[in-house]
This record gives C-alpha cells, sequence and structure tokens, in this order.
C-alpha cells in the first residue's frame, strides 16, 4: 500500500471491535452462580449484600446501639496475625 488513506482505512477496519450483541446470553443452567458475600463494617457478620444496607447487619442497625466497632471473639488480634506471618516467611525461607 502506498497510499496514506488506504493505509488509515485498512488499520481502522481491522481495529474495529466485534459488535457488542443486544442483549446478554442467559447463564448456562448447569453454570456456578456468582454469589458476592459482605461483612458487616461493625461487627464483621458476613451475609448477602441485600441482608447489609449501608453495610450494617441488623442487630448493629437497631436504634440505640452505641457507634464503637464490636470485635468478634473469634477474631485474632494485631500480635496474632504477625506472628502467623513471620512463621510463615520463615517457612518460605528455609529450604
Amino acid at each position: 500500500m502506498s497510499s496514506p488513506v488506504g493505509l488509515v482505512r485498512r488499520r481502522l477496519t481491522d481495529k474495529i471491535p466485534p459488535h457488542a450483541p443486544a442483549a446478554p446470553t442467559p447463564p448456562a443452567p448447569d453454570a456456578p452462580v456468582h454469589r458476592v458475600m459482605l461483612e458487616c463494617t461493625r461487627c464483621g457478620t458476613p451475609g448477602r449484600p441485600e441482608a447489609l444496607p449501608d453495610g450494617l447487619c441488623r442487630p448493629c442497625r437497631a436504634p440505640g446501639q452505641d457507634t464503637a466497632p464490636v470485635t468478634p471473639p473469634d477474631r485474632p488480634g494485631e500480635q496474632d496475625v504477625r506472628t502467623l506471618a513471620a512463621g510463615l516467611r520463615d517457612l518460605l525461607k528455609s529450604p
């Protein structure tokens, strides 16, 4: 091609993305369903997005609750996490 117009036309037609379908295709019946789980921002209780409006579970949304975050008893403390991470790093270093 010696024509600049022809070169540009060819590049543009080669680089055009395919047309998007008008309607999304429904998923296959046996395809896994992607479900999103969230945690309450105050107490960490897991739940579906519909059950956590504004990021709070029902007990945390109840009027009269204090606004301080509640730490669940089964969560490790910061020092426990640091100790575990250091142990994992040591395992990675050993041959």
